[in-house]
């Protein structure tokens, strides 16, 4: 479920139960006695799982809060003015924190490591090879052969091989942004690593086949093998 379904399923749950309770906030015993408790409590947990897909720093109480004011019919934000707060805040919000959370990382190993380089375009890279200089990219037309490994920050190797040809070649101007930079900055025999931030490579969406989730920072070791100029 993508998070945007997430939000309009919980928003309409929230409704429904509002509509469904007639406004009651009777305190339960917490035992199951028939088929309305059951359901409830499965519909109670359910929500609570979509909440930490979306945010696990939610405050269990403040939601507890949010659906007792709701089945009073006396919400402090209308269903209307929630729904325009969560489209902002995981449009924009979670961006935020993500980019400030990929920010201090980079910094942080640029500051451990020397050979680290950090370009205006937000890529970081560390060049382990130059390889041939005087063959390297020209253009985004120019063909690039190449292999790579991909991992997370948390060092899970995703996009597996098994999913790719051992060798990847690929119009430049085809590749995702981060990468596309990368494989220009050394020639054929040479090797880089390169850390993308999640807004050069798979964004807010992710790629769920390949096990990257959003807003994900990526690191690529690639190796590149030839490259082959538009003439």
């Amino acid at each position: 479920m993508s998070r945007h379904s997430v939000i309009v399923w919980a928003l309409a749950v929230a409704s429904t139960l509002v509509v469904a309770c007639g406004g009651s906030t009777t305190k339960w015993n917490g035992k199951m006695v028939d088929s309305a408790d059951s359901l409830s409590y499965i519909v109670g947990t359910n929500i609570a799982y979509n909440i930490l897909q979306m945010d696990s720093t939610m405050r269990a109480e403040v939601v507890m809060a949010g659906i007792e004011d709701a089945l009073k019919g006396a919400e402090k934000i209308s269903l209307e003015e929630g729904r325009n707060y969560l489209l902002s805040y995981m449009n924009f919000d979670v961006y935020e924190r993500v980019r400030k959370y990929e920010e201090q990382y980079l910094s942080d190993l640029a500051a451990s490591d020397g050979a680290v380089v950090r370009a205006k375009s937000g890529l970081t890279y560390k060049v382990g090879d130059l390889g041939d200089m005087s063959s390297t990219v020209n253009t985004d037309r120019d063909t690039v052969a190449f292999t790579y490994r991909v991992t997370n920050l948390a060092g899970e190797e995703v996009d597996p091989v098994g999913e790719r040809a051992d060798t990847l070649r690929n119009m430049v101007g085809r590749l995702q942004d981060g990468l596309k930079e990368g494989v220009k900055l050394v020639g054929p025999g040479g090797t880089i690593t390169l850390w993308i931030p999640s807004s050069m490579a798979y964004g807010s969406e992710g790629d769920k086949a390949k096990g990257i989730k959003p807003n994900e920072m990526l690191r690529y070791e690639v190796n590149i093998v030839e490259v082959e100029r538009r003439r």
